[in-house]
């Protein structure tokens, strides 16, 4: 059984690991590097890593504590410190525990970050799913789904894909017993050379890794380096390019789903862009309109499926992707709000970027009301907040004429325009406002969040990628399953080309890396803990 405190790494790695995973009073017991029999408590203190050694008596057959305490086994160690004792560190001082490191297994024998052959909690079936189309040879590592612990590397064969288990004993790799490598990186490499042989006989030779897009949020870091590394080759494309290149392919099949509506004579006016039109399947349909219930707008439901998107886990949120309203859609815009039970909108774009119209400005000017609809919908504006980030507008929506109403709140970044970047630290404190009032006012449980720039697919998509993932790290923790480019292909599936270009997409990366500076100075449980955060001034 393996012991949940202990981990067979180096103090180097013991101090990466606590930074990159834990907080202040997160400990680790390891090796000690000096002595074989005697162990090392690692432990994370803010803004640095103390090592206390306990060393083996022979004499006594015990390991003591700096305190004298003494114990005959790994396991009592662990059970005392369990209990959150102060331990005796340097110069007699003592430092308090909180609790055990908590990590995937994997990070004490790979860099999640930066070993991109190496797919962190993917199953069998996943295996298959990801090398089936691949080519003769292409082939990932993995945890044993069935043996905690161990790993297993699948290989695309001719016909179908193989798993072989790989074993570790004392720190050794291999496949066959006579192996013994270093570490996986050495093992690959070897079969690379030379092709494993099966029962059969026959030959397996691996070719190429399949690079995973999954990463743990603490190592986001690591891997935007990892990402960056191959355009330090001449006239090579990043890895950035690679996974956004990878999600066109995969878009090609999608130019058989329907998007018969949006093409409709009688709809083609109604639509900002001639090119961007809305999934016929996921399409929102206006439900008091009897001549026409058409908008260009998409259902985003987090997750899509339980079953493919298992990563998102818990997290549970529904939005709408829209374009940026023509002068005459908005009354159809209003018809929605009302129809999903709207609280929240968050408009991604200008009014006007660069002398051209975006959006038509579909709301009143404070303390003023307008009319729009055949239900006499009318929107009153009764608050404005403007910060050098954001405009924060609060709504009235009522039915003319009955005691219905709503209110809806209006986020409106200011600092975003189409195809210039935009500042991460705007973009954070925008999420951070967002959030805050989703939390405070508990809008999550009401109808789906309108999101829209003014196509309604390239910022609407960035900004709903990262409200995904912020949200879902917040949720887990740092060691939370990442994966930007699992997440954009959902978002495609319910609405065409969201997050348009690579720009945006690398840019997903950067804010998460910002985010989880902001996650490990402040160790956030929520969006709330953010607002007194340097790192969002």
């Amino acid at each position: 059984m393996r012991l949940r405190f202990f981990l067979d790494v180096t103090g180097e790695r013991a101090r990466e690991l606590l930074f990159l995973y834990g907080g202040k009073g997160d400990y680790l017991v390891r090796p000690s590097e000096s002595n074989p029999e005697d162990y090392t408590i690692s432990i994370h203190q803010g803004s640095r890593v103390t090592h206390v050694k306990i060393p083996f008596d022979n004499a006594s057959n015990v390991y003591r504590f700096p305190s004298g305490q003494e114990f005959r086994s790994l396991e009592e160690i662990g059970k005392a410190l369990s209990n959150g004792p102060d331990i005796l560190t340097d110069c007699e001082v003592f430092t308090s525990l909180s609790s055990p490191l908590k990590i995937p297994f994997c990070e004490t024998v790979v860099n999640v970050g930066r070993d991109r052959f190496f797919h962190i909690s993917t199953s069998g079936q996943e295996a298959e799913a990801l090398l089936r189309l691949k080519h003769e040879g292409t082939f990932l590592l993995r945890e044993s789904t069935s043996s905690e612990g161990e790993f297993a590397l699948s290989v695309k064969s001719t016909d179908a894909v193989i798993h072989v288990r790989v074993h570790r004993t004392h720190g050794r790799f291999g496949i066959v017993p006579k192996d013994n490598f270093r570490g996986f990186a050495d093992l690959l490499d070897n079969y690379v050379r030379m092709p494993m042989v099966q029962n059969d006989g026959s030959a397996v030779k691996l070719v190429a890794a399949l690079p995973t897009t999954r990463f743990t949020a603490a190592t986001i870091d690591d891997r935007i380096d990892c990402l960056l590394q191959s355009q330090r080759k001449t006239g090579a494309k990043d890895g950035f390019v690679e996974e956004f290149e990878g999600l066109h392919r995969e878009e090609d099949a999608q130019m058989f789903i329907s998007c018969k509506e949006g093409r409709k004579t009688e709809n083609i006016r109604k639509n900002r862009y001639r090119n961007v039109v809305p999934f016929d399947h996921t399409r929102i349909k206006l439900k008091s309109v009897r001549e026409n219930d058409y908008i260009n707008a998409n259902y985003i439901k987090v997750p899509l499926d339980a079953r493919r998107y298992p990563e998102f886990g818990e997290f549970r949120r529904s939005y709408i992707s829209t374009q940026g309203c023509l002068e005459e859609t908005v009354t159809d815009f209003w018809q929605m709000i009302w129809q999903e039970e709207t609280r929240l909108i968050v408009m991604v774009t200008k009014e006007v970027e660069r002398g051209r119209v975006k959006c038509f400005r579909y709301w009143p000017d404070l303390d003023e009301q307008k009319n729009y609809g055949t239900r006499d919908l009318t929107v009153k504006a009764l608050q404005e907040n403007t910060t050098e980030d954001y405009v924060h507008r609060l709504f009235s929506l009522s039915v003319e004429g009955s005691d219905l109403s709503r209110l809806v709140h209006h986020f409106q970044i200011l600092g975003w325009e189409d195809n210039e970047s935009c500042p991460v630290g705007s973009v954070l404190r925008f999420l951070h406002s967002v959030n805050e009032c989703v939390q405070r006012e508990q809008i999550a449980t009401d109808g789906p969040t309108v999101v829209h720039c003014s196509a309604g697919i390239g910022r609407t998509g960035t900004y709903i990628a990262l409200d995904i993932l912020t949200n879902c790290i917040l949720l887990k923790g740092p060691q939370c399953i990442c994966d930007v480019q699992k997440t954009v292909r959902m978002l495609r599936e319910q609405r065409a080309t969201m997050v348009q270009t690579e720009a945006q997409y690398r840019f997903i990366y950067y804010v998460i890396s910002a985010f989880m500076k902001s996650y490990r100075n402040n160790s956030l449980t929520s969006w709330t803990q953010l607002q007194h955060n340097d790192e969002l001034k």
